[in-house]
């Protein structure tokens, strides 16, 4: 026996949908910006209650795409609100006018190292044996190695930054 559904609530799904990628985390959850940990997570814990889509099998399959969407975002702005350094962030994107985290949530926001900032695989794999060499006092092998990646990431800060460190060293 399924039970029936509430039409007022799937409209009220699709309205929300509607608008999804115009709120903030703050609307979507229904709290304010100055909200503490706790204050997300009970807001947090309430509309993920409404919204889970185990909750909504029954519904058609436009609805619960609809309440999928919604749950992960709602998610999403969870996972942001609670963390200081992530909602730190984010005020401050959100003041530029981007209301989603524009960052991989998964990532930190701030690089650890600047070989953290190479985003290509080879190209940190050169900079760290250039970083090496340097440090060993092989200027010659760290010059190439340092080369080599700027090859693969030429706009990279930290490896110009080593390139200015070697071409430095082998001065002296």
């Amino acid at each position: 026996m399924t039970a029936e559904r509430d039409p007022a609530f799937d409209a009220y799904v699709l309205r929300i949908h509607e608008v999804l990628d115009r709120l903030d985390y703050y609307r979507l959850l229904g709290i304010e910006r100055d909200a503490r940990a706790g204050q997300v997570k009970k807001a947090f814990l309430q509309i993920t209650a409404r919204f889970h889509p185990d909750r909504h099998r029954n519904a058609d399959p436009g609805i619960r795409d609809a309440i999928y969407n919604i749950f992960k975002r709602l998610n999403e702005a969870y996972r942001v609100l609670s963390d200081p350094q992530k909602k730190t962030v984010y005020d401050a994107q959100l003041d530029a006018g981007n209301t989603r985290f524009s960052t991989d949530l998964r990532m930190s926001t701030v690089p650890k190292s600047p070989e953290e900032t190479i985003t290509s695989r080879e190209a940190r794999q050169f900079y760290v044996k250039a970083a090496q060499c340097l440090k060993e006092g092989n200027f010659l092998q760290a010059d190439l190695h340092v080369r080599m990646a700027r090859a693969r990431e030429p706009g990279n800060a930290a490896i110009n930054e080593l390139v200015a460190s070697i071409a430095a060293m082998k001065k002296k």
